[in-house]
């Protein structure tokens, strides 16, 4: 197979699907693996110095990679460092907070309809 072929491969497939296909690690969300990570979470309330497969070794298809790579992201990390990561690209926050002040600034002068709202 050439290059020319395996481009074209890519692009047909694209055509097929215009999303790009999600990363494989996705199949790691599994109830088993969920639950596995349920309860290293119950048995490691305190600092231990314990790997998880020592921690489940009681379990079956305990998976080497770090379970606690399923946890749902922690929003106020997200805010106190302005960014996340999604598949491995990196998305910035910003965290705006808006006055009345503000929003009077920014609407048009010409607009009489906000006033009656702050007189009240």
């Amino acid at each position: 197979m050439t290059a020319t072929q395996t481009m074209e491969d890519e692009q047909e497939a694209e055509l097929r699907n215009p999303f790009p296909s999600p990363p494989s690690h996705y199949t790691n969300y599994t109830s088993h693996n969920l639950r596995l990570l349920s309860l290293l979470k119950e048995r490691t309330e305190g600092e231990t110095e314990l790997t998880q497969a020592e921690i489940l070794s009681d379990q079956q298809d305990v998976p080497e990679w770090p379970l606690t790579s399923l946890e749902k992201p922690r929003v106020d990390w997200i805010r106190e460092e302005g960014s996340y990561n999604v598949f491995g690209d990196t998305w910035f926050v910003r965290m705006a907070q808006y006055s009345i002040v503000s929003v009077m600034t920014l609407a048009p002068s010409s607009s009489k309809r906000l006033s009656p709202l702050l007189e009240r």
